[in-house]
């Protein structure tokens, strides 16, 4: 690799270059298109090269590879020709071999292998020889097109393969650190191919060993000024169009340069830094102030960034070269002015960087600060940041429209006093700010009062912002959750509801069972003084809040009605004297008496902090009583609506109860009425003849197992048709109604007495011998002689009887025998002038008696 500077110092120089620039060009374009097989194998081995740099089209199909190829093909081919154009002496300036003023052709190589790839230093070797061969007449085997092209092609290949492999710079080189890492590594390789390239030099003696060194340092500025003022503008402006154009679709292909947007003041910018650049570049030559053209560089890198700088490091590099061309000044000046040409375009690269990377750290600044101010605007959730003092800094649009405040209204606003609820206690409300800036990170929910007066729920989700280790702020996100918490206030009502329903079903069903169990054994009750015990015993379980009850009974409307059985608390019950004492009585249904004196209560109750609750007993149509109960005050215990929801249930609860002990009472009664009906005669109200017939086999059974007697008494009135047909039926009835009355009066309680039939009565008497019958009998008949009879102020006379008597066992054994004796000793009386008892002489007892009996003498 030759390079030349044209110094301007012999006129040997200037024929040569004279001569070059007469024959060069042609004999390259000669040596390739004279003979279409060079031009083959040119092309041939610039596709294989590119097709090695450019691995991954192996995976792609043969029409997109056929193209590739083509397209790398065409690249090759330009590449060699713009190569050869810039190895011309007119491009270099060469003076003498190894001397250039800067090698434009070092600059499009580092760019190609470190824009494309680094296999392509193939092609720049073969390059580099075609140029010494062509234009330099270098032979083919001389140091400087064997060694020299593949040391520069191999310096470059490993430069580009450490900034694209391990340092990964951007190729953009908007980083300053990219930049550094560029020029350290480029210099590097630049120093490294100088050495081998004037190495090469010397060892063809084309320059003395003793010129090493000031051959050497031009070699190195020339391609020093070559990788910092080209090569930057190949990579940013030329090679990633380039890369689109060879790219094999669209998904490869890459934005080509940053865009600079263009306005009026723009170009008007840039009218004047070209104008600068150009004023820049006369005084740096005509004043000889070469550092003035700082000044354009440093304005157009602080501006437009990297991206227009190499632009303007290539055009002054330019200038600088051709001012150089025309104007052929000293070499000792052209040295300097290698040296400022290295400087500034390192310098213009660095600024260039800061500004791009600033201006790039600045636009992804902005862009992340657009992107989470529109996600704190566009968020459904309310936003709030507030400062170190607690103050809002910042509201989203969600949280205007949930506090319902303008932006203006809420900036340097104090929140919590701003929504906070004036009714709500202190040691209610949540301090939320000082939690947070104590550094703890809050979820609450709270109650905030917006600007137009609603009350809502508001969830907040606050986090302290912390920089360097201090609170300096707060973030809170707000909800509106006042639909959610009463649907959740709802739900739990409902909940506590069906509770409820479910305890009370629960309730309901537990008294059902007590109330059928208490049914069932008032169902089996026979009497009514066994109702009492029951109702004592089931009371207290169907009502546990029950301190204390009882149960009044009516015999009759007219007469007072007496507890007859009462529970709980022992206190002293006052009767019931009239349907007036008790308002359920009155009402007809239930009634509750008030605690103390409130209320209306029953005159019956004495005073009592309780609550009472008395319920008539109603069954077919009257009454048979008052079922009273006392409870603890539900009021002080319960809300009022609770207190009347639980009121109502006892009363249905008592309603049923009372119903059914009305019913069982009604129906024993019913019973007993019936049963006395059946047993009793119904004009004197004694027993029946059908009575004395049961109780007398029933008596003789427990004499037999006793061992006692029994005695059987027939009476028959003596001339009692007199009495009917004399004064009538009614005086006959009212004298029978008598003699019963008698006879109630003075037989004892356990003597039975009945109506057998017409004016004929029989009395048994158990545990009384034949004597102590005879005895009683005769003591009645001396009774009834003295009773005076009367019937409508009109005296009746005096009353006799006839009787008959048989004992048991003496006179017979079953009843039939003993009815029979005695009604034959009636008839024998009735016989012998009535007015007189009969009993039959002893009989003898039967062998098939069973049983001994101790006789008696007669009283």
């Amino acid at each position: 690799m030759l390079r030349r500077v044209h110094c301007g110092m012999c006129a040997d120089c200037s024929a040569t270059i004279g001569l070059v620039r007469v024959n060069a060009m042609p004999a390259a374009f000669r040596w390739a298109f004279a003979q279409p097989e060079r031009l083959a194998f040119l092309l041939r081995y610039a596709e294989i090269m590119n097709l090695m740099a450019e691995t991954e089209l192996i995976a792609e199909t043969p029409g997109s590879l056929r193209s590739a190829g083509i397209r790398h093909v065409i690249l090759s081919v330009v590449f060699v020709l713009l190569y050869q154009f810039l190895n011309f002496p007119r491009v270099m300036l060469i003076s003498r071999l190894g001397c250039t003023a800067w090698y434009p052709a070092v600059g499009l190589s580092i760019a190609l292998m470190l824009g494309l790839s680094p296999w392509y230093g193939f092609l720049v070797c073969l390059s580099d020889v075609l140029s010494g061969w062509l234009i330099y007449r270098q032979p083919i085997w001389s140091w400087s097109e064997t060694v020299g092209a593949v040391g520069l092609a191999v310096c470059y290949a490993v430069a580009a393969c450490v900034l694209r492999g391990p340092l990964r710079i951007d190729l953009r080189l908007r980083r300053r650190r990219d930049v550094v890492r560029y020029a350290s590594v480029t210099l590097a390789a630049a120093a490294g191919s100088t050495l081998i390239g004037v190495a090469c030099l010397a060892a063809e003696r084309t320059i003395r060993w003793d010129e090493f060194g000031r051959s050497a340092l031009t070699w190195f500025l020339g391609d020093a000024v070559a990788l910092l003022g080209v090569a930057p503008f190949f990579l940013l402006h030329i090679f990633p169009w380039v890369r689109n154009a060879i790219a094999s679709g669209p998904a490869e292909r890459q934005q080509t340069s940053d865009v600079i947007p263009s306005s009026t003041w723009a170009n008007a910018e840039l009218l004047g830094q070209a104008l600068v650049l150009l004023a820049a570049l006369w005084f740096m030559f005509g004043v000889s102030h070469m550092y003035v053209c700082l000044v354009p560089i440093i304005w157009i890198a602080l501006r437009q960034g990297i991206g227009r700088v190499v632009a303007g490091l290539l055009v002054l590099n330019f200038g600088i070269v051709l001012y150089i061309y025309v104007f052929a000044p000293a070499e000792m000046v052209n040295t300097n002015v290698g040296f400022f040409m290295l400087v500034i375009s390192a310098a213009g690269l660095i600024v260039g960087s800061e500004a791009s990377e600033r201006e790039r750290t600045s636009i992804d600044l902005r862009r992340q600060t657009d992107y989470l101010n529109c996600l704190i605007q566009n968020s459904p959730l309310g936003i709030l940041v507030l400062d170190y003092r607690g103050r809002v800094e910042m509201a989203n649009i969600a949280f205007e429209k949930l506090s319902r405040y303008e932006q203006h209204e809420l900036i340097s606003a104090d929140v919590g006093r701003l929504l906070s609820l004036d009714v709500r206690p202190k040691e209610e409300e949540l301090d939320i700010v000082p939690r947070v800036f104590a550094g703890e990170a809050v979820r609450a929910v709270v109650p905030w009062r917006r600007k137009d007066g609603k009350v809502i729920q508001v969830k907040i989700n606050a986090v302290p912002l912390i920089l360097n280790g201090c609170v300096q702020g707060a973030y809170e996100i707000c909800q509106d959750i006042s639909e959610y918490v009463e649907a959740h206030s709802a739900r739990e009502k409902h909940a506590e509801s069906l509770n409820q329903l479910v305890k009370t079903l629960q309730r309901h069903t537990a008294d059902t069972k007590l109330l059928n169990e208490m049914r069932d054994w008032l169902e089996c009750l026979e009497t009514e003084k066994e109702v009492g015990p029951v109702v004592a015993e089931s009371i207290p379980k169907l009502f546990p809040e029950c301190i204390s009850g009882a149960m009044y009974s009516f015999k009759s409307m007219r007469e007072p009605a007496e507890a007859d059985v009462s529970w709980g608390e022992a206190r002293i019950r006052r009767p019931i004297s009239a349907p007036r004492d008790c308002w359920s009585l009155r009402r007809g249904r239930s009634h509750w008496s008030e605690p103390g004196t409130a209320g209306v209560r029953c005159s019956h109750l004495g005073f009592t902090n309780s609550e009472s609750l008395c319920i008539p007993m109603l069954a077919q149509g009257s009454t048979q009583g008052v079922l009273h109960i006392e409870f603890l005050s539900s009021t002080e215990l319960l809300s009022e609506s609770d207190a009347d929801s639980l009121r109502d249930s006892r009363r249905r609860l008592a309603i049923s109860v009372a119903g059914h002990i009305a019913t069982c009472l009604s129906n024993l009664r019913l019973r007993e009425t019936l049963r006395e009906q059946s047993v009793r005669d119904p004009l004197t109200d004694l027993f029946n003849r059908r009575f004395m017939e049961e109780s007398l086999e029933t008596e003789l059974r427990r004499a037999k197992r006793n061992e006692k007697p029994v005695s059987v008494l027939l009476l028959d009135l003596d001339h009692f048709k007199r009495f009917n047909d004399t004064f009538g039926h009614n005086a006959g009835d009212s004298v029978l109604r008598s003699v019963a009355d008698i006879f109630r009066g003075f037989f004892r309680g356990g003597d039975i007495c009945c109506r057998y039939g017409g004016e004929e009565f029989a009395i048994i008497l158990p545990e009384s011998s034949s004597q102590c019958a005879e005895v009683r009998a005769n003591a009645l008949r001396s009774e009834l002689k003295r009773l005076t009879l009367h019937y409508k102020s009109r005296t009746l006379g005096s009353l006799t009887f006839s009787a008959g008597i048989a004992t048991f066992p003496e006179h017979g054994l079953t009843s039939s025998a003993l009815l029979s004796a005695a009604d034959g000793c009636l008839y024998e009386s009735k016989s012998s002038g009535r007015d007189r008892i009969t009993v039959p002489l002893d009989m003898a007892i039967p062998p098939a008696a069973d049983f001994s009996l101790t006789r008696h003498p007669a009283k």
